[in-house]
């Protein structure tokens, strides 16, 4: 009996396709994972940025509100002078506040 080709040249054929197929899924799968790599990449690039900008910020927040740069506007540009009276310090029992306390709940009874 004569062998036929056709086996051989299916399963040939087969191997090909199959190997085909195996490497163009590797290629595929390589090239979205270095897509999603420089993504990464990006995203991070683009994190630090944000983290550096909001750094800038508070530095900028803290040189304009500090109390230097205030007085020294109030009183160069303003002309606002600073109170050199001392504060007036009241001491006052805790008995006296909770008699006021009681007075002031039977006024509003």
């Amino acid at each position: 009996m004569k062998k036929s080709a056709k086996p051989t040249i299916l399963f040939i054929l087969f191997v090909f396709v199959s190997y085909t197929f195996i490497i163009l899924l590797y290629v595929g799968v390589r090239l979205e994972y270095e897509k999603l790599t420089k993504e990464k990449v990006m995203a991070q690039q683009r994190l630090s940025d944000v983290k550096n900008w909001k750094i800038n910020l508070l530095v900028q927040d803290q040189a304009l509100s500090s109390e230097e740069r205030i007085v020294g506007i109030a009183q160069d540009d303003l002309g606002m002078v600073r109170d050199t009276v001392q504060p007036i310090i009241l001491n006052v029992s805790k008995e006296k506040i909770k008699k006021i306390y009681k007075a002031i709940e039977k006024k509003y009874e």
